[in-house]
């Protein structure tokens, strides 16, 4: 083969693969909105199956995000010892509240050595009243290294299938209208 056909197909193979890059998100939602929220948001595309998860609730219930499957999973890892944390909490609890109905589920991992930090932060935090987001322990931070953790707070939103959508590194503003065409865009 000549060197002009080979560097000529080379160009075409570095194309295929931008295009692929670029659109395969859209094709695969069908929704190039969904693709553009997430770029809106600084958040990162990911497209993979989440890792296994299973940790338990405040009453020893183990929960996995197997038995989630057909709901969209908001998968927030935090610790109540992260001012970041603290302060996006209450609009991840707004956006629960007004999605929960609809089939979406927020999963709240804490990075607290125990239950103890965790109850003091959210009676502060909601006092007398129950949050809307499942609330986890994951001590040992062996969960959050599956996923590839590495700051918190950090969010990954999984689809109904448990592919891992995006990831969101730091804290947000979850009532932004960028995030509700996520999960709108989802559901």
């Amino acid at each position: 083969m000549k060197t002009g056909n080979i560097a000529a197909s080379l160009v075409v193979v570095a194309a295929l693969g931008i295009i692929a890059v670029v659109v395969g998100p859209w094709t695969f939602y069908g929704n190039a909105d969904l693709v553009d929220a997430i770029n809106d948001l600084d958040g990162q595309w990911v497209d993979r199956p989440a890792p296994a998860l299973e940790l338990p609730d405040r009453q020893g219930q183990v929960h996995s995000l197997a038995q989630y499957r057909g709901q969209v999973v908001f998968l927030n890892f935090w610790a109540s010892f992260c001012e970041p944390c603290r302060e996006e909490m209450p609009s991840m609890e707004s956006l629960v509240r007004q999605y929960r109905s609809q089939g979406m589920i927020m999963v709240a991992v804490s990075h607290d050595e125990g239950w103890e930090e965790v109850d003091r932060f959210m009676d502060f935090f909601l006092p007398g009243q129950r949050s809307a987001m499942t609330v986890l322990l994951d001590s040992d931070e062996v969960t959050a290294q599956r996923f590839g953790t590495e700051l918190l707070p950090e969010t990954y939103i999984i689809d109904r299938d448990g592919t891992i959508v995006a990831r969101f590194v730091g804290d947000y503003d979850w009532t932004r209208p960028e995030v509700k065409q996520i999960i709108e865009g989802l559901l």
